[in-house]
């Protein structure tokens, strides 16, 4: 499922970047210490300012990398700090033992501030994990009342999802989709045909060539299944699935007209399972295709109405070929 915003690091700077900012605040800081000449009594605020600045990358580190970005910010701090108060108060034990103890300070603080981020961010991902539970349940729910709701209207539609999602999985776990993406392509196959309970009776069982209206009545259901599960919190790429499953590499499909890699490769593989399964599927008034004139149908498509890898993939699944 994909994750809500809430719920996102709260940086969205890379770890590359907020290195590179923790350094030029470092670099900063004390090429401006460096620059402060000592001597009057102005100047040293100045300095005792500047001192305290170093705490800002400090706690930058420790807020983006936890206590080892505390530690290590406060350690090149405290390098950049000391040479200065060697540099600068050359022979002035009494200065630099006062200046030295902002050293313990630093790596105090570092620590601490450091200790305290990564406690925060322990506990903002157990309250994602939770969240994230809470959410795919109510997603769950919501789907089989959706699925219940279609089986009283048509039980083959329904009986359909469950062998497209099936095979729709297979192949997505054979061509490598990660667990979270195999969960969002399992579900999209069982409720890819929900538009259809949109759909008159008198159209969607008739048995005869549809009219050119008739079929654009049809071909309205991807639609009409994305606008009822968009309105399910964190089912937006199973509606997105959903919606593009009737997508063709060469822009023939619909409802948008997509093609090549915009249509999303959990639709393409839910295109060619569906195709597959309707084919095979026996009906009152049709009779299914063996495996393999199914099989032909769709390598004849493939490139054009089917994805030319999906079509491959389910060729290797059901005649035992190797990957």
């Amino acid at each position: 499922m994909e994750q809500p915003s809430s719920l996102r690091a709260p940086s969205a700077w890379p770890a590359r970047r907020r290195l590179v900012a923790l350094g030029l605040m470092v670099v900063a800081v004390g090429l401006a210490h460096f620059a402060v000449p000592t001597g009057t009594h102005p100047l040293h605020v100045v300095h005792v300012f500047l001192r305290g600045a170093y705490l800002v990358p400090v706690v930058a580190g420790a807020v983006w990398f936890g206590w080892v970005g505390g530690a290590g910010t406060a350690a090149a701090v405290s390098a950049t700090y000391l040479a200065h108060v060697l540099l600068s108060w050359p022979d002035q034990p009494m200065e630099n033992a006062n200046q030295l103890a902002m050293v313990g300070v630093y790596a105090a603080f570092g620590v601490v501030a450091g200790a305290l981020a990564s406690a925060e961010a322990r506990q903002r991902k157990l309250r994602e994990a939770v969240e994230r539970r809470a959410q795919r349940e109510a997603i769950l729910t919501a789907i089989d009342g959706l699925l219940a709701a279609l089986g009283l209207r048509d039980e083959y539609t329904r009986r359909h999802g469950e062998a497209v999602s099936r095979l729709a999985l297979r192949m997505g776990e054979r061509m490598g989709l990660g667990a979270e993406a195999l969960e969002e392509l399992r579900l999209a196959g069982l409720v890819h045909d929900l538009g259809k309970i949109g759909i008159r009776d008198d159209i969607l069982f008739k048995p005869d060539q549809l009219s050119a209206d008739e079929r654009a009545r049809i071909e309205r259901h991807p639609s009409l299944a994305a606008q009822v599960l968009s309105a399910i919190p964190g089912a937006a790429k199973i509606s997105g699935l959903v919606l593009s499953h009737h997508e063709s590499p060469d822009g023939s499909g619909y409802p948008r007209r997509l093609a090549g890699e915009q249509i999303p490769l959990g639709a393409r593989i839910l295109h060619v399972a569906d195709v597959y399964s309707a084919l095979v599927d026996e009906r009152p008034y049709k009779l299914g295709m063996s495996s393999a004139a199914a099989l032909s149908v769709l390598a004849a498509g493939a490139g054009a109405s089917f994805d030319a890898r999906c079509v491959e993939v389910l060729v290797e699944l059901l005649h035992g070929a190797p990957a």
